[in-house]
């Protein structure tokens, strides 16, 4: 399997572990297309506020951990501050993780 699948496998299945806590109005759909986080002055919407963006990408980094061996580091920081690029949705989010891998 190739780590192009590897991690879009990840992220759909972090996605599965973080809506377990998610209100119903709150969790994400497994759709690359998903919006994940919005700030004022965008058009489209996300689901996620910055608290519960961080939950969802502690739970992506964990699994990529369990996959990729416990010294992975996904670099939130970096990635939250190019929220707008690496963020804008899942298809990105997978982007971004396949450049660190």
């Amino acid at each position: 399997m190739s780590n192009s699948v590897k991690i879009k496998s990840i992220v759909f299945n972090a996605i599965d572990e973080f809506n377990l806590s998610q209100e119903v109005d709150s969790r994400l759909e497994k759709n690359e297309d998903e919006i994940l986080f919005s700030r004022a002055g965008f058009t489209e919407t996300g689901k996620l506020d910055s608290l519960s963006l961080v939950y969802f990408l502690v739970t992506i980094e964990e699994h990529l951990q369990k996959e990729f061996g416990s010294d992975y580091n996904l670099n939130t920081q970096d990635l939250i501050e190019g929220k707008e690029k690496d963020l804008k949705n899942i298809e990105a989010l997978i982007r971004y993780i396949e450049s660190t891998c």
